[in-house]
């Protein structure tokens, strides 16, 4: 007998947890590349996701059946949209028996699930791509910046795509291009990024900011498809000193004009506009290139004004870090020598 369309709607239920698995494809796990259920399981209970942080609450007070895993039916298998932490949690409990009390490992023996058949038909994979963008691009529960560009990426891939996700989430072109634009970028230049290792959710989002700016993306030649935001090509060269530029590499400076190679030219997200103008200056570029600061490349771009007003605004940003901090009395001494030094140099020009 065919399922009915009724049947067809999410359906609340108990199951079996062996039967319940982790999705490899499910954006929050970030693009993890292992497929196998162990290492996701092993992904979930280690940073960024910390699932060891919910066994406690599940040893008090067992599995809240109003907080379904949200699942879809895969086979006689279900397969987690939503609660990878919470799954990876009872996983850990019932295969430690040593750990956990008996009755407690008896009640995971299912858990209760919010299920989205799958089916073939359209309406029914949009039921499940809207749930998921209400909940998370929208910020109901929000996903790291990366997971939101996955999700993004996963049901973007024509220009159609595109347009019906711009309806249904009511998300304008340049708020899906803050998410998509990088990610792709990334995606098309892994084994760079592999070899920095930046902290993802944090320095995804450097890259994203980095992206909005002209100087930047005119620097890199960054072309992107306007209607379907596909990353058409970059310069893979201008893109590896980018790199150095937002997070730092293993080039080594050697003295003089390139002490700074190697290092973080970007501290702070507001100093991209600044970094945007040098970039956008054939000279300006070619000084950070060769190993300058920021500071020093700023020189061939910016009137001597704009330097020193941006220096101003760096040394009141510093200066509000080290009050914040609360230095003793001999630090407050050698802060103040300090001053009195450039006072008198001031003075003598």
């Amino acid at each position: 007998m065919p399922t009915s369309k009724a049947h067809l709607g999410p359906e609340f239920k108990r199951v079996p947890t062996d039967d319940v698995q982790f999705d490899p494809t499910n954006p929050r796990l970030g693009g993890s590349s292992s497929t196998k259920q162990d290492k996701l399981q092993e992904l979930l209970m280690e940073d960024p996701h910390f699932a060891g942080l919910l066994i406690e609450s599940l040893v008090a007070n067992g599995f809240i059946e109003y907080e379904p895993l949200v699942v879809r039916q895969s086979g006689s298998k279900y397969m987690v949209i939503e609660g990878n932490r919470r799954l990876a949690a009872v996983k850990h409990i019932r295969s430690n028996p040593k750990l956990y009390s008996a009755t407690l490992i008896k009640k995971l023996e299912k858990v209760p699930v919010l299920v989205f058949h799958q089916a073939a038909d359209k309406p029914h994979r949009n039921e499940i791509r809207t749930y998921l963008g209400v909940r998370h691009l929208l910020g109901y529960r929000e996903w790291p910046s990366e997971s939101k560009a996955i999700f993004l990426d996963q049901n973007i891939k024509s220009k159609s795509d595109f347009r019906r996700l711009k309806s249904e989430f009511a998300m304008g072109r340049n708020d899906i291009a803050r998410y998509l634009v990088p990610f792709r970028v990334k995606k098309a230049a892994r084994a760079l990024l592999d070899e920095i290792e930046p902290e993802e959710d944090q320095h995804f989002w450097t890259l994203g900011e980095a992206l909005q700016r002209a100087g930047i993306k005119e620097y890199i030649k960054l072309d992107v498809d306007r209607d379907s935001l596909k990353v058409r090509g970059f310069d893979n060269a201008k893109f590896q000193y980018l790199l150095e530029f937002l997070y730092g590499s293993s080039r080594e400076g050697k003295g003089g004009s390139s002490r700074a190679a190697g290092l973080r030219r970007i501290t702070e997200t507001r100093q991209l506009t600044r970094l945007a103008k040098v970039l956008a200056n054939k000279r300006g570029s070619e000084k950070l290139e060769s190993g300058s600061t920021l500071e020093e490349a700023e020189l061939y771009v910016a009137s001597p004004e704009e330097t020193i007003a941006g220096l101003i605004a760096d040394l009141r940003v510093t200066l509000q870090k080290i009050i914040a901090l609360k230095p003793s009395d001999p630090q407050i001494s050698e802060i103040a020598r300090h001053f009195k030094n450039f006072d008198k140099a001031m003075n003598s020009l």
